[in-house]
């Protein structure tokens, strides 16, 4: 799979606006849209999907882009190491806080529950034919990943 990168979303405003690197293969939802917008003001967020082969390479598309925030949906690895590269390049990188509402029994069922708050809830479908859904609570600034292991 290659990379993509696309305007996900623009604050209808002639006035200038923050930009904002989206990684996921998700696109942002309306809450999560509007919850930027009320933080920032004016916005303009660009989605990078795929395989993303490092967050170097994030990083060189926040560069490229001018963008002021990160939020990424990546392996930890990834996130850890773009907080690092974050704080010397001079972007912060925000998580969006998203609470797990049910676990369905199927595609259906968690369509249904996505249904009754469509702007805030997303699906994730796994191989076992159950599907997880999730309801966008905020956002948060990542300062620090830590990974904390002991022997085994």
């Amino acid at each position: 799979m290659t990379v993509a990168l696309e305007k996900a979303y623009e604050t209808p405003v002639k006035d200038s606006r923050t930009v904002i690197l989206w990684v996921s293969r998700h696109r942002p939802l309306k809450a999560q849209i509007d919850e930027l917008e009320r933080k920032l003001g004016p916005i303009v967020v660009y989605q990078l999907s795929g395989v993303i082969p490092s967050a170097e390479f994030v990083v060189e598309r926040a560069e490229g882009l001018g963008a002021k925030y990160v939020i990424p949906v990546l392996p930890l690895s990834f996130t850890a190491r773009l907080v690092e590269l974050a704080k010397a390049k001079g972007f912060e990188v925000l998580v969006a806080k998203m609470r797990n509402v049910a676990v369905a029994k199927g595609l259906e069922e968690a369509g249904r529950v996505v249904g009754e708050r469509p702007d805030r809830r997303t699906m994730v479908a796994h191989a076992d034919g159950t599907a997880r859904v999730f309801e966008f609570e905020r956002f948060e600034r990542l300062l620090r990943v830590e990974l904390v292991t002991e022997p085994f």
